[in-house]
């Protein structure tokens, strides 16, 4: 009979990764690279790059090209 494997909490996270000291770099690991979050990452980075240009265009002097003046 072999010699009982030892179970880590789910909560610890997996033992296959190496575990970082600092919480940071832990998140950017587990949330902003990794593969099965990119998807709603990149909704995110969409979402915030159309919200900044549209700042950008209103607090120009371009936005005044939308209103028609007769």
């Amino acid at each position: 009979m072999s010699a009982p494997q030892q179970l880590t909490p789910a909560y610890l996270g997996s033992s296959k990764t190496p575990q970082s000291s600092n919480p940071l770099t832990a998140f950017w690991r587990s949330q902003v690279i990794a593969p099965e979050h990119r998807a709603d990452n990149l909704v995110i980075l969409r979402a915030v790059t159309v919200f900044a240009v549209g700042v950008a265009f209103v607090r120009s002097g371009l936005s005044s090209a939308l209103v028609p003046i007769f």
